[in-house]
């Protein structure tokens, strides 16, 4: 038998602001997260996350990426760390991709049971 790994879980966020609403927040010190969106781009802006909640701000960035990053992170598969590690985020701040972690860190990692 043979096994293959592929993916089985995607999410593409289409209203940042709204997912970003929707999803549990840690406590923590928030961050600014720059979100770039070619395909969507009412998504793209600045975003201030933190345990008071979600708002648009024109403050400087603490960490830039694509919103497909962002979807990686929403979903707890893989942390702001790793993905600036790989490329997929920059750090502007320095630290700042810790408090991000800390902010979406969630105690279960994402698991899809069925192939679609």
């Amino acid at each position: 038998m043979r096994f293959q790994v592929t993916d089985a879980l995607w999410v593409r966020l289409v209203d940042v602001p709204a997912a970003l609403a929707a999803r549990a927040i840690g406590p923590g010190e928030a961050v600014v997260l720059e979100v770039r969106d070619a395909f969507c781009p009412w998504n793209e802006g600045r975003y201030r996350v933190g345990d008071g909640g979600v708002k648009r701000t024109s403050a400087a960035p603490d960490l830039r990426l694509e919103v497909n990053s962002l979807g990686s992170a929403y979903l707890g598969g893989f942390s702001f760390a790793q993905l600036a590690r790989a490329g997929r985020v920059e750090e502007v701040r320095q630290g700042a991709a810790g408090r991000a972690d800390a902010l979406f860190r969630w105690g279960r990692a994402p698991w899809c049971p069925e192939m679609f």
